[in-house]
């Protein structure tokens, strides 16, 4: 009987996809860490059994996995923080595999999922193709990229050594609709322009190198209260960024977990389009979320991806234009979520 080991089950991802396949009557094994405050998310949901697992031990591993023929990897390292360099490669690579040893050996495997990350192609590069998209050289520019891209040859490696059916999937910026009201306001990009404090030691290093203290910029030309909407002009035009809603990014997962044209294959998954700094500040005036402030950048930064591929292949068809996620998340605050599990929820 088929039983599918979600990884990264408590996540913004991982609880929807269990979610999904909880509706369809699929049997989950969802993999947390123990302790996760965020499992209050899937606790009590039909055809889900929850198991605590390190994915950093073999043993632990090797319980989880037993008797699953279908897997989907989202458990990541994201945030450098106080992370030591090497968990991001214990996480994004390693666990990657130690989950398909563990699966050779004590499972029949139908299907095994990996989510990568357009972090594999330096989003923060000024000089790099853009739209990003699955021909584009890969090059890391920071740990999460580069294990999540060891993860990846990892899976093409075992996958071509003991003829495991795989797909990967490498996601835009996964923003759940109560997340979206925050973006691409002052203390969003606020958040940003610190990191250019960190010098290389973020993943988006490149956007700063060379360039004036952006966070100073802000500071001196936007009054913070009412954290604006901005505008951000550069020398090229409007920033722009691609994100994608959680329910789009699960329908990408699932698409690339069952259809059959996706076996051995990369996808890139994001929203509908890209959405400019001035198309959200519009947006954000248009529904009474916030007024906006014109700002005018050193550099201008491009996040486009290119969804064509999962679109023509898969048949993806990502519904949640930025406006509909603004939308969706003052229908939240008035009237809770529906469909799907907020990102926020925690006990």
């Amino acid at each position: 009987m088929k039983k599918v080991l979600v990884t990264g089950a408590a996540g913004r991802v991982g609880a929807n996809v269990c979610l999904q396949l909880s509706n369809r009557g699929t049997q989950v094994r969802a993999v947390v860490l123990p302790g996760d405050p965020f499992v209050c998310k899937i606790k009590g949901l039909p055809h889900v059994e929850i198991v605590e697992a390190d994915l950093t031990d073999m043993q632990s591993v090797t319980e989880a996995v037993e008797g699953c023929t279908h897997f989907i990897h989202l458990a990541a390292q994201l945030i450098r923080g106080n992370t030591p360099y090497d968990m991001f490669y214990e996480i994004n690579a390693f666990s990657t595999l130690r989950l398909l040893l563990a699966a050779v050996q004590y499972c029949e495997i139908e299907r095994f999922v990996l989510a990568s990350t357009d972090g594999t192609y330096c989003p923060g590069s000024l000089t790099r193709k853009n739209p990003i998209k699955e021909t584009n050289e890969q090059l890391p520019g920071d740990h999460y990229g580069t294990g999540k891209y060891l993860g990846e040859v990892i899976l093409r490696n075992l996958a071509f050594q003991y003829d495991i059916p795989f797909s990967i999937v490498r996601f835009a910026t996964v923003v759940s609709p109560e997340e979206s009201l925050s973006c691409y306001r002052y203390e969003y990009v606020m958040r940003l322009c610190e990191l250019g404090k960190k010098g290389k030691d973020c993943h988006l290093w490149p956007l700063f190198q060379g360039q004036p203290d952006m966070g100073e910029i802000l500071r001196e030309n936007v009054p913070a209260q009412g954290n604006p909407a901005l505008r951000l002009h550069g020398p090229k035009g409007l920033w722009t960024m691609h994100c994608g809603d959680v329910r789009d990014i699960v329908q990408g997962v699932l698409l690339a977990y069952e259809h059959p044209k996706a076996l051995g294959e990369d996808f890139m998954i994001a929203g509908p389009r890209t959405t400019s700094y001035g198309e959200a500040c519009e947006i954000f005036e248009r529904l009474g979320v916030t007024r906006a402030q014109e700002v005018e950048f050193p550099v201008t930064w491009f996040l486009d991806m290119d969804i064509t591929k999962a679109k023509t292949v898969l048949g993806f068809e990502p519904q949640w234009t930025f406006e509909r996620m603004v939308q969706s998340g003052l229908d939240m605050e008035k009237n809770g979520p529906k469909g799907f599990i907020p990102a926020t929820m925690r006990r």
